[in-house]
C-alpha cells in the first residue's frame, strides 16, 4: 500500500511539473491583461506540510524555510516507517521539487 501511495504521489508530481509551464503562461497572460492570476497564491508552512504528508506520509520532525536559486522553499523532514525523507516544497506554487 505504501508503494502504491508513493507511485501515485510520484505520478502526481510528474503531472504537476508537466502542467506548470501552461499554468505559468496563463498567469503571465492574466497579469498582462490586468486580471488576477489563477496561480498567484503563496503557500504557507502549514499548507506545505500538508502537501508533503499527502504525498509521502509520515511524521514531520523538522521544517525550515530556505532560499535556493532565488526561490523561497520549505524543507520538510518526514519520518515514515523508520525512513527519513527531506521534501522541498516551492513556497509560491506548492509544487514538490524533489521526489
Amino acid at each position: 500500500m505504501a508503494r502504491s501511495r508513493r507511485t501515485r504521489a510520484q505520478w502526481m508530481s510528474v503531472i504537476l511539473l508537466a502542467l506548470l509551464p501552461a499554468l505559468t503562461s496563463l498567469s503571465a497572460h492574466a497579469i498582462a491583461a490586468g486580471t488576477p492570476a489563477l496561480v498567484q497564491s503563496q503557500v504557507d508552512l502549514k499548507q506545505a506540510v500538508s502537501i508533503a504528508q499527502d504525498a509521502f506520509g509520515g511524521e514531520v520532525v523538522k521544517t525550515e524555510e530556505v532560499e535556493r536559486d532565488g526561490r523561497r522553499l520549505f524543507q520538510i523532514r518526514l519520518v515514515n516507517e523508520g525512513r527519513v525523507r527531506d521534501v522541498l516544497v516551492d513556497a509560491e506554487s506548492g509544487t514538490i521539487l524533489n521526489p
